[in-house]
């Protein structure tokens, strides 16, 4: 699929000196690297990933504050996301934020539990418990985010941050910290946006954006049954780089709405094998890990398709495992194969979501055994 939707642009293109395979070429090479990622992490115990959590953070954020100083970062459509000779270091900071999101909220779990909404009102809670319980694992997640939203990537940002969220509220962090401080972080992004023209055009006139109208009609040209593989007319004159974000049109315009439906039904199997399998960890930071990877495949994936069916503005986040990008690629299969991992080591003998992961919920205020 990957080729029959970038061959045209390799044809034209300048940098693939003509070579129609060039993009699969370069795709190929690093789905064999995530392969070999994806059978090393599946082979490891999970809990090796909990242990080096700081370890990857470290080196995440300084690859992210490297790729803004001139001569590291490369500059690619206008935007400055790459490290030199092409990696993506957000794509690795998305995994660093998870194990290390999972080590804290792990690690900390009393501090979590002993937060009370009315000592913090009455400024008599305990601060070593509300630095551990809440201002670490922000701390985690938002020095994270900050250097790629100065990357002017706010896709990925909202990404990250929304797995956080999720991370922490499964965690037991309590929602009234962190939601209102969401919501101003929130705020802080609108008002980013609406400063910017181009990006605040493409919110106030959602669908109207060149890709996401081409997309559309890509959709309606393919049907039910589609128009064959490699008769896609819209990726040769119309879709600007449609082997990319917008791989998802090709697919459906070349092999109908069938496969389309296919391709969703075989996310949801993934996604509901993941929160099995997560559910069943032997351990919390398993759990938490788990749940983290396996929301970060689906808020990806449901991101990239909201895009391409105009539901909400361009992002250009990349669908999981089908459009072109090798870091995304071989960072999504590293992530499988730490599911794998806590597959391989589930405890078997306690059932699903056992008594010690359900007290974790943040809307009560109860304590944890084991």
């Amino acid at each position: 699929m990957l080729y029959s939707a970038s061959y045209p642009y390799a044809q034209k293109a300048s940098l693939c000196h003509g070579d129609l395979y060039w993009f699969v070429k370069r795709q190929a090479v690093w789905c064999v690297i995530g392969i070999i990622g994806l059978l090393i992490a599946t082979k490891l115990d999970y809990s090796i990933w909990v242990k080096a959590a700081w370890v990857f953070w470290i080196v995440a954020f300084i690859m992210l504050v490297l790729v803004l100083v001139p001569g590291f970062g490369m500059r690619i459509n206008g935007a400055r996301r790459w490290l030199k000779p092409g990696f993506q270091p957000s794509e690795f900071g998305k995994i660093a934020a998870i194990f290390t999101l999972a080590w804290c909220l792990d690690r900390y779990r009393g501090s979590i539990q002993n937060v009370r909404f009315w000592d913090c009102i009455r400024f008599k809670q305990k601060f070593s418990d509300f630095a551990k319980g809440f201002l670490l694992p922000m701390c985690a997640t938002g020095l994270i985010v900050m250097p790629i939203m100065c990357e002017t990537d706010v896709g990925t940002s909202v990404l990250i941050g929304m797995v956080g969220l999720c991370m922490m509220l499964l965690g037991g962090v309590r929602w009234w910290l962190v939601l209102p401080s969401y919501g101003m972080a929130g705020l802080g992004v609108f008002e980013y946006l609406h400063h910017d023209p181009v990006r605040w055009a493409r919110i106030t006139n959602i669908g109207l954006d060149i890709q996401q109208m081409q997309a559309k009609a890509a959709f309606a040209l393919g049907g039910i049954k589609g128009v064959g593989l490699g008769l896609s007319r819209i990726k040769e004159h119309y879709l600007p780089l449609a082997f990319s974000d917008f791989i998802a049109p090709i697919i459906g315009e070349e092999l109908g709405v069938g496969w389309m439906i296919a391709m969703l039904l075989a996310f949801m199997m993934l996604i509901a094998a993941g929160v099995y399998a997560s559910s069943r960890a032997r351990e919390h930071a398993g759990y938490l890990m788990g749940m983290g990877l396996v929301t970060l495949i689906g808020l990806q994936a449901l991101i990239n398709l909201a895009v391409v069916t105009s539901c909400i503005p361009n992002k250009g986040i990349p669908l999981p495992f089908i459009s072109y990008g090798g870091t995304d690629l071989c960072v999504l299969l590293v992530c499988v194969g730490v599911l794998l991992s806590i597959a391989r080591h589930a405890d078997t003998s306690a059932p699903a979501l056992a008594p010690a992961r359900r007290a974790t919920n943040p809307f009560k205020a109860r304590t944890l055994h084991g």
